[in-house]
């Protein structure tokens, strides 16, 4: 994603002090808006809640969108780490759907409004995701053994995932979070053994 030219520049910190206080501010946020409301979210407030000085959280983050931007930033890291972990189980697209769902639902643990707020600020973050997704499975599916339905696959299997782990942090689903990422692999891995078992036309 290209940098916005007008966007107010981060002071990166260089010290364990420094860096421990940006990882209390990126965390105070989805705290925020549990405790507020995403209506109400405030470079105070998330001082506050972080424990930090509204001036110590200003010479990190000049704004709210600098905050929002290191939080996608953040969430990019942690999606580009289990994607890398889960093409060790490239055997087989099964293998690797299933690592790749487990790992890409343990990092979708903010809120529904965070991302929201997040995605507002950086509009180009989902579609980034999308296409990260696209060309792992791309990538997977072109080693593996040609099969009827690798194509289908190959369109349906990122658009899934996707929508997926994306519900996962909405929380209206009648199960616990842990049954939640269980119920989306399965969906997947369903998925998956369909196309593989239809026979050959």
């Amino acid at each position: 994603m290209p940098k916005d030219p007008i966007a107010p520049a981060r002071r990166q910190p260089q010290q364990t002090r420094s860096r421990l206080t940006v990882v209390a501010v990126l965390e105070a946020v989805p705290r925020v808006v549990q405790r507020y409301g995403a209506g109400a979210v405030t470079t105070n407030r998330i001082a506050e809640i972080a424990g930090v000085s509204i001036g110590s959280l200003y010479q990190y983050f000049p704004d709210k969108r600098a905050i929002y931007t290191a939080l996608h930033e953040r969430h990019v890291e942690q999606v580009r780490s289990r994607i890398e972990q889960a093409q060790a189980e490239r055997d087989s697209i099964r293998n690797f759907a299933g690592a790749l769902v487990e790992g890409l639902a343990d990092v979708h643990t903010l809120t529904a409004e965070v991302h929201q707020l997040v995605e507002a600020s950086i509009p180009d973050s989902a579609e980034g995701f999308r296409q990260a997704l696209q060309a792992v499975f791309g990538a997977v599916l072109d080693i593996a053994e040609p099969r009827p339905g690798t194509e289908r696959m190959r369109f349906v299997l990122p658009h899934l995932v996707e929508a997926l782990v994306h519900a996962l942090p909405q929380q209206r689903a009648p199960f616990a979070p842990s049954s939640a990422k269980g119920e989306a692999v399965r969906a997947v891995l369903s998925y998956v053994d369909s196309v593989e078992a239809a026979p050959v036309s």
